[in-house]
């Protein structure tokens, strides 16, 4: 757990965008789990998480938990697989995100958020995978991005969905993959599941760390 902890402590401190304003002070991460981290920034203390409201799953028994994975990133749980054979996997990173913010946001540049994560791809250069739908809008908890749907192999029309999204300050890629499923078809299922994610923000003073565990 503390490996996991180090490795995503690591790759949020790497999604703190390097070209904020002189003005603005250094942000350094304080503690993070999960979709989640607080860091410091000068004076302030800043919490970004992202959540799954539990209210919007058709399943109110089932608690569906963001955990942290191993080796860093997170995914979604479900602690009663069964009864949750016709949702998609669901797993995520945090990324940096001036590199997003001021490229092209298209198709390809989504392919190079994938490969620029730890466990990605296999090693080498893959190319780009094809597409199933052209590159979307969307909104998670208000924050912009964009999504696109890839062909996992030539023989099957199985695919996955990538979203990225980001602000100046947070970035993150969420990854839907569901077997059996076509790619069009699991498009119109992560839309329908995108409203359930929410973001949560605070901000307070840095004295408030006394009470970290």
């Amino acid at each position: 757990m503390r490996l996991a902890v180090a490795v995503i402590i690591g790759l949020i401190s790497v999604a703190i965008p390097s070209n904020l304003s002189a003005q603005q002070p250094a942000c350094r991460i304080v503690i993070s789990e999960a979709a989640g981290f607080l860091e410091e920034c000068g004076d302030r203390l800043h919490s970004f998480t992202l959540r799954l409201s539990e209210s919007k799953l058709g399943l109110p028994e089932i608690k569906h938990e963001i955990v942290s994975r191993p080796h860093g990133g997170f995914y979604v749980s479900c602690p009663v697989e069964p009864m949750c054979e016709n949702e998609p996997a669901i797993g995520g990173w945090f990324i940096q995100p001036a590199n997003w913010s001021s490229g092209p946001k298209d198709a390809q540049a989504i392919y190079q958020v994938i490969r620029s994560i730890p466990l990605g791809f296999s090693d080498g250069t893959p190319p780009m995978p094809s597409l199933a739908c052209p590159v979307f809008d969307v909104s998670i908890g208000g924050m912009a991005g964009r999504g696109v749907c890839f062909v996992e192999n030539a023989q099957s029309d199985d695919g996955f969905v990538v979203i990225v999204a980001a602000d100046e300050r947070v970035g993150f890629m969420l990854s839907f993959s569901q077997r059996g499923k076509p790619a069009i078809a699991l498009k119109d299922k992560v839309l329908e599941l995108l409203p359930r994610f929410e973001i949560e923000r605070a901000t307070g003073d840095p004295g408030l760390k006394k009470w970290l565990k």
